[in-house]
């Protein structure tokens, strides 16, 4: 039988039978996106090669040329999942090129792209449990700007709980991603959510927007926001170790992290929903013993929850920086990319934070290993898939 005629589902593998019906269903998310093409002409079909994009950063792809060369090394039976066309006269399926999988990453819509990624993670994921965080922070990518002087700005929604990116959107030219707090979030089902986000975002706007979809808040305050900032000192004890609600000490790479937080009501703060402020000191110690740095930052919150709670939010809302940000950037080459033709940089950053998302669904941290794997034995990828379902 010719490979063109083989089932996509339950195929033989090198380890016995594989299922690639999750291959297929992905396929199936990426075909709700409009293809740009007119239809005369077209080889390959838009749906594939998103999926098959997807498939070579999970190969570990870190620009076009490499995910040409992922694509053509898929074996027969992911290729016919993905749906690659078929061969008129061979019947073998034909993985398409360097070139159509860069041209296509230009013009596909991807804010489009964003959302139905962002919700088909999130049916996979579950609801969330109450009281859990939603990190927000911006990230541009360097060298997308094309020559313009002004690069792509990326604003995204990570869950606390699965570091998985549920919800991203670009952010316009002319404006920042305090602006873009509705255009995030109102796909987003977060009743009962608590958003945290960075000195950037507290705002007597954003605050109230949150409330009314009954959602709580974490907010880090600087001095950007000097009154507020003031109105918080002024309502906190004095920091000593009698007033803290709470320490937490822990050793990494030989160094000892004392994090201590105290709170106070936010009595007569003027902020929508505000029930707490609090302060966090972090004082980092070297094996010797000997301090070496400080950091104290100040925040508001509409939580009642113990001081524990709130220093937990606060510090695995960076989650979003370590487990995402950075992934993209230094395993898979986000920013030496220089992806700035069209919405080339929006839409691959949507591929990775999805490759990024199945192989944390899948149950793996060590991200680099798994795509060196998948790189080696490519028929690992539908376990991958299936194991992230779960």
């Amino acid at each position: 039988m010719s490979v063109s005629h083989v089932a996509v589902g339950v195929v033989m593998g090198e380890g016995g039978q594989v299922d690639t019906g999750q291959v297929t269903a992905l396929a199936a998310v990426f075909g709700q996106v409009a293809d740009p093409r007119k239809a005369r002409g077209v080889r390959h079909r838009l749906s594939a090669v998103l999926t098959l994009v997807t498939l070579a950063l999970l190969c570990g792809a870190r620009n076009f040329r490499q995910a040409g060369d992922r694509v053509v090394e898929m074996p027969q039976v992911l290729l016919a999942a993905a749906g690659a066309r078929s061969h008129p006269v061979l019947g073998i399926r034909v993985a398409p090129g360097r070139d159509t999988l860069r041209r296509l990453a230009s013009l596909v819509d991807a804010a489009v792209l964003d959302r139905l990624v962002g919700a088909w993670l999130t049916e996979r994921i579950g609801g969330p449990s109450p009281g859990c965080g939603l990190a927000l922070d911006g990230k541009t990518v360097r060298n997308s700007g094309g020559g313009t002087g002004v690069d792509v700005q990326l604003f995204s929604a990570m869950r606390h709980d699965t570091a998985v990116v549920v919800a991203q959107v670009q952010v316009p030219a002319d404006t920042t991603e305090v602006t873009q707090i509705t255009a995030l979030l109102d796909p987003v089902a977060i009743t009962g959510m608590v958003i945290t986000a960075d000195a950037a975002h507290p705002s007597g706007e954003t605050a109230a927007y949150l409330v009314g979809r009954d959602a709580g808040y974490v907010f880090t305050v600087k001095g950007n926001k000097p009154g507020l900032l003031a109105a918080i000192t002024a309502r906190l004890p004095v920091a000593t170790a009698a007033t803290s609600g709470h320490t937490s000490t822990e050793r990494r790479h030989g160094y000892r992290i004392t994090r201590t937080i105290w709170t106070a009501p936010a009595d007569g703060v003027d902020f929508p929903g505000a029930a707490q402020v609090f302060r966090i000191r972090r004082d980092v110690y070297a094996p010797d013993g000997q301090r070496v740095s400080k950091q104290i930052l100040h925040g508001i919150t509409s939580l009642t929850s113990p001081a524990a709670a709130i220093a937990a939010h606060v510090r695995t809302h960076w989650w979003i920086e370590n487990k995402s940000h950075w992934v993209r950037d230094v395993l898979l080459g986000e920013d030496s990319h220089h992806a700035w033709l069209g919405n080339t940089a929006h839409t691959m950053a949507a591929l990775r934070n999805l490759a990024i998302a199945l192989i944390r669904l899948a149950g793996h941290t060590k991200i680099k290993q798994v795509i060196e794997r998948h790189h080696a034995s490519k028929m690992l990828i539908p376990q991958l898939l299936n194991a992230s379902k779960e």
